[in-house]
């Protein structure tokens, strides 16, 4: 027993702050874990009666489905590509990938679309279009073969190989399904291989003749292109543009040079020096060939000499005279008449012979200038040409380029077409059956053991959303945590379930509990003082009365034992018990015994004037007074309505030696004592006994108090129902009540 105190004191120790967090017995938070275990609590028997009814038919149904409704099911394996054949054993699980480059643009769209997906694939063989064939020959239902089909690899990492599995509720005619459905595969898959062929072929066939006529049509292009620019190679021709410019270029400075030794013979025959020889330089004649100029060559100086030597010309006779001069002053002197006559002829033809020179090579000049003209033309002929040469030879390779493509497509035409010829000749299907179709002899479905599991959670699960369905919907307040949001007032505090018998004052019943229920008792309600208190010196509260929404909410025991607790705590305290109806401090207080009436009291002093209030006031206990309610019954609200109760009510607030002065009221939901009483005193306390009052009921009270002009200063939770082992918040708090015939005073 002395455990058991040193634990509760220990609890009690450890509890901070105040209100009803504070408190050991106070429920906790009502949402999360603890909120539904609370509920659970509350609606164990409604949750286990769901629960069992639950799992019990769905227990029954999953044996019954197994007895009389089996499942077999068989299964083949079926290859769908030859590992051994290359470039066909892949198979891809995206569309299109896997192919490999062919030699050709037409080839490699004609075989596009070749590569095997997956995903696909097994979406088609359990389609109707592949399967309605077998059902009608097997005369099943479609949509029960479908249902029943699965395909699947048989393990990971293998993708050339699909498991074929079916469920049948008859293993005979599943094994024939089976095997009809092995066999339509296969087939199947050979049609599938021949369609894809055929229009592969169909494919070549129709580009063949686009392909044809476009390389006629290049090639026809590329001819007219060399027609219309004169060659066969633009880069042949090129080249031999640029040898006949370098050809033109030595021409051109040959025939500079000449030009420069005829413009030094004319100077010098200008200055009297006689030159009868020109400089030897080719002529244009010479340089270009008969056909390379536009104007026949004219004759040199040279020419021009030796044709006058023939004849007498002023230069013949000019030599002539020199020779005999020379012959003469060989023989004579320059006196001679002979060597002067020849000196004075020589000198009257050498102006003349000077003359024809220097016409000849003016002559000669004229020549060379023309000859350097239609040299420079036919050099600006030359570059017009190669500077048109580039573009050209990109026009020239850009139609060669061209007509290579198209020649290359039909190439890869001719080769696809051969390839197709031959994969269309070949017989052999690449999908073979590699494990034979086998229908076992055991049922697979339904499964006894997940059914019997599956029923025991959805009954769980059925059992929890039942009660917490109908928590819901359950009106009443079970939790102090939900009456700040159902009243609009904060909680002050609970007071925990006082076990009161009927032939038993207040004090002796609480005396007569175990040492630890006792402490743990006395401990809590000096928590809810400690509140109190703070209320008290916050509000300056003193005149306070307690009302509930209803009878059975256990108000008058929460003001019998609230009033015990603060009178040990050394507090002044005067009880009123303004129940005029149905008083019971009396009774709780041990002021009578049971089923005696009450003594002279509140009802009294209303009725006589003269009878003086304290005179009816009895002690309790130390520190303790009670006020009873008195005798008198005759219509209790009249006589608090009237200027009497003002009067007594001032002499109540004149009594200076009490603390506190509480008012145990009525119920306020249909008596009006409660609403009459609030509007004289500091403050009331409205109670709510959990378990006791709905929501609703309890919030129009408390507005009814309100609207009479009462002061509502905070809530307090009453735990009416003697609770089990676990209390609201879940939690073992070792008090255990032994008193089953306990009920709550009104």
């Amino acid at each position: 027993m002395t455990s058991d105190r040193d634990d509760w004191l220990q609890r009690i120790r450890s509890v901070s702050g105040s209100g009803a967090e504070s408190l050991p017995w106070a429920p906790s938070a009502g949402g999360g874990l603890n909120g539904l275990l609370q509920t659970l609590r509350r609606r164990r028997q409604l949750a286990l009666v769901t629960a069992a009814v639950v799992t019990t038919t769905l227990s029954v149904y999953s044996l019954g489905e197994r007895l009389f409704f089996p499942v077999y099911e068989g299964r083949f394996e079926m290859q769908i590509a030859n590992p051994l054949e290359p470039g066909r054993g892949a198979v891809s699980s995206a569309a299109g990938g896997g192919s490999e480059v062919s030699s050709g643009v037409v080839e490699t769209i004609a075989r596009s679309g070749s590569g095997t997906n997956l995903a696909n694939m097994v979406r088609l063989l359990g389609s109707p279009l592949v399967i309605g064939a077998v059902a009608d020959a097997q005369a099943v239902p479609l949509d029960a073969m479908m249902q029943g089909l699965r395909i699947t690899l048989p393990e990971a990492g293998v993708n050339q190989v699909l498991a074929v599995s079916l469920r049948w509720p008859d293993p005979t005619k599943g094994g024939e399904i089976l095997d009809a459905l092995a066999r339509r595969y296969v087939a199947f898959s050979q049609e599938q291989r021949q369609q894809t062929l055929d229009s592969g072929m169909r494919f070549l066939d129709q580009q063949a003749p686009d392909l044809l006529a476009r390389v006629d049509a290049l090639q026809d292009e590329l001819r007219a292109f060399r027609v219309r620019n004169g060659f066969l190679d633009p880069l042949a021709q090129s080249q031999t543009l640029q040898q006949s410019r370098d050809a033109l270029a030595g021409e051109l400075r040959g025939l500079q040079q000449s030009q420069a030794q005829l413009e030094s013979q004319a100077k010098a025959i200008r200055a009297g020096r006689m030159v009868l020889l020109t400089s030897g330089s080719p002529t244009a004649d010479q340089q270009l060939g008969p056909t390379g100029l536009a104007t026949p060559p004219r004759p040199s100086l040279r020419g021009a000499v030796a044709a006058a030597a023939g004849t007498n010309t002023p230069l013949a006779e000019l030599q002539q005279i020199e020779k005999e001069l020379a012959a003469a002053r060989a023989t004579f002197h320059d006196r001679t008449p002979l060597v002067r006559s020849l000196l004075a002829r020589r000198s009257q033809l050498r102006p003349v012979v000077q003359g024809q020179a220097l016409d000849a090579v003016n002559a000669a000049l004229l020549a060379n200038s023309a000859q350097q003209d239609e040299l420079n033309r036919q050099a600006v002929l030359l570059d017009q040409r190669f500077k048109a040469s580039p573009q050209q030879i990109k026009n020239y390779e850009t139609l060669q380029q061209r007509l290579n493509v198209a020649r290359d497509s039909y190439a890869s035409y001719i080769r696809a077409r051969e390839t197709y010829r031959l994969e269309q000749a070949r017989t052999t299907s690449p999908w073979a059956v590699i494990a034979p179709p086998r229908f076992g002899g055991s049922p697979v479905a339904p499964n006894l053991g997940q059914g019997l599991l599956q029923a025991l959670l959805l009954g769980m699960t059925a059992g929890v959303g039942v009660a917490l369905l109908r928590e819901r919907i359950d009106p009443l307040l079970h939790t102090p945590t939900q009456l700040p949001g159902a009243l609009g007032h904060s909680l002050l505090g609970v007071i925990p379930h006082l076990p009161i018998s009927d032939h038993k004052p207040l004090a002796a019943t609480i005396a007569g509990l175990p040492p630890s229920e006792g402490l743990a008792l006395r401990e809590s309600l000096r928590q809810l003082f400690a509140t109190l208190r703070d209320l008290q010196q916050t509000r300056g509260a003193r005149l306070l009365a307690i009302t509930s929404t209803i009878a059975r909410e256990g108000r008058s025991t929460a003001v019998a034992a609230l009033a015990q607790t603060l009178a040990e705590l050394g507090q002044q305290v005067l009880v009123v018990d303004a129940d005029l109806r149905l008083s019971s401090q009396h009774r709780l207080l041990g002021l009578c015994r049971d089923g005696e009436p009450s003594p002279a009291g509140l009802a009294d002093a209303l009725d006589h004037e003269q009878q003086s209030l304290e005179s009816l006031i009895q002690p309790v206990a130390p520190h303790l007074d009670l006020l009873p309610a008195g005798r008198s019954r005759q219509d209790p609200a009249r006589r608090l309505h009237s200027p009497q109760w003002q009067r007594r009510l001032a002499s109540l607030r004149a009594l200076q030696r009490y603390d506190l002065i509480l008012f145990d009221t009525p119920p306020c939901e249909l008596l009006s004592d409660a609403a009459l009483l609030g509007p004289g005193l500091d403050g009331l306390l409205f109670l709510v006994g959990l378990g006791q009052v709905e929501s609703h009921r309890a919030q129009q009270a408390c507005q009814r108090l309100q609207r009479g002009g009462a002061t509502v200063l905070a809530v307090l939770a009453n735990q009416a129902l003697a609770p089990s082992h676990l209390s609201d918040d879940g939690q073992h708090h070792g008090v255990v009540h032994h008193m089953p015939t306990a009920v709550t005073a009104a």
